[in-house]
């Protein structure tokens, strides 16, 4: 990541300004509320101050941008992982690997358990053939409905 530090001193002491300007009235507008402005927040309503002013602050945007897309803590890694042993076990090693992505797949995004999406699209063939719609991918659904009824029957 390539930075101006000539630039982003000035962008910093803008940022600063118009933080301490705004920051009573935040704190006012949480008390009033009853709600918290997350720090989030708080930077998009100064880089929206930027950008409705003119202001270009393009060493700051980086650095941000960059502290926002670390993760505070590695908790959604292990639910996966432990999800993923939960469905990996001994009587169940013999799935492949994209069976066990898929499985995943839907484990986390669907938000149903198991036995209830089974349940749900069971009878569902259109379903089941939406994500290969060539006749020729069809063996691939029922590969997967048959490995994901086992999975769920085991």
């Amino acid at each position: 990541m390539k930075i101006n530090n000539d630039q982003l001193f000035d962008e910093i002491v803008l940022a600063k300004e118009y933080l301490q300007s705004n920051w009573e009235q935040w704190k006012q507008e949480e008390t009033t509320r009853d709600v918290i402005i997350s720090s989030g927040e708080k930077w998009l309503r100064l880089f929206g101050h930027f950008k409705e002013n003119h202001i270009a602050a393009p060493n700051l945007t980086k650095i941000v941008e960059y502290a926002f897309c670390l993760p505070g803590t590695s908790a959604p890694v292990e639910r996966v992982f432990s999800l993923m042993n939960n469905a990996w076990t001994d009587d169940k090693g013999l799935m492949k690997e994209s069976t066990v992505k898929g499985l995943m797949t839907c484990k986390i995004n669907i938000g149903l358990a198991c036995k209830e999406f089974y349940n749900k699209i069971k009878n569902k063939k259109d379903f089941l053939k939406k994500p290969h719609p060539m006749k020729s991918a069809c063996k691939y659904c029922s590969n997967f409905y048959s490995s994901f009824k086992v999975f769920l029957l085991s």
